[in-house]
């Protein structure tokens, strides 16, 4: 009889288990189809808020469109410092690519720091005015495109065509760099691979399957030969140091390294030390 009574209890509990790791599984599965579909908001979180525009530069920007498919066009501009620009003259220039929610129009207000070169800059697919929908893919294909467009500007010296990247944009301008003839190379808060950064965040989720978008810098970093600065800032709570002193190991040419005192992974472009570095690099 105590027997039967045991068995009887033990039948709910045996029953329970399987619901449990069901009832689990299919959470798992719920959270997993979230992530797949609504990545390119995590990911990218296209920014559409203008910043307010400073007018005592002004006359150094010109607007620019510039279709890179058919119905996707990008707002841009290009900043062309005074005496530069003339006719038959050419320049050293640079193209910058944003992070992570970045509106690139704040370099119309603080791009000074960039000195002594034409500095071309483009809003993503989604972001600001630009048209489409941002993924890798798509966003490497722009680089290219600018990069050509660039190229054939009568004020732009095309064998010293340099490019800066910043945070998610390093992912953009590495694979721009491993795949074309790039003069010098800056990154700002550099990662090794999306993917690496992702299992970080979401560690019960198998981001090398579910991610669309994994700019694996990584993988580029070999076949970078160019000089390459990298900036870190002194608290980066977005980009673990780790992640950036993984990437620059797997450089075909060492790059030079500067942690900039007093800033964080927002900070650190917008800082006049920063950038003064960075103009330092490219004019040397």
């Amino acid at each position: 009889m105590k027997y039967s009574e045991q068995k009887q209890q033990r039948a709910p509990e045996s029953r329970l288990v399987p619901r449990v790791a069901w009832s689990a599984s299919m959470g798992l599965a719920a959270y997993w189809t979230y992530l797949y579909f609504s990545q390119t908001k995590h990911i990218f979180s296209p920014s559409i808020k203008h910043h307010d525009l400073l007018t005592q530069h002004a006359h150094e920007f010109t607007e620019l469109r510039l279709q890179v498919a058919p119905g996707v066009e990008l707002e841009g501009w290009v900043r062309m410092p005074a005496g530069m620009g003339g006719a038959g003259s050419k320049a050293p220039c640079a193209i910058y690519f944003g992070g992570r929610s970045e509106d690139v129009r704040w370099l119309l207000n603080e791009a000074q720091g960039f000195k002594n070169l034409p500095l071309v800059f483009f809003n993503y697919r989604g972001y600001g005015n630009s048209k489409g929908t941002p993924i890798e893919k798509n966003l490497v294909a722009d680089a290219r495109a600018i990069y050509k467009w660039v190229a054939e500007q009568p004020w732009c010296d095309r064998n010293q065509i340099s490019v800066i990247g910043r945070s998610l944009g390093t992912g953009v301008a590495m694979q721009l760099a491993a795949s074309t003839p790039v003069h010098k190379l800056v990154l700002f808060t550099p990662y090794d691979s999306l993917i690496n950064i992702a299992k970080k965040k979401v560690p019960l989720a198998p981001v090398s399957l579910l991610l669309r978008s994994k700019f694996n810098s990584q993988a580029c970093a070999v076949n970078v030969h160019n000089p390459t600065f990298v900036l870190l800032a002194e608290n980066d709570q977005v980009i673990p140091h780790d992640s950036s002193l993984r990437l620059m190991q797997n450089f075909a040419v060492k790059p030079l390294v500067a942690t900039v005192k007093g800033t964080d992974h927002v900070s650190l472009p917008h800082d006049a030390d920063a950038q003064g570095l960075v103009s330092h690099f490219l004019a040397a």
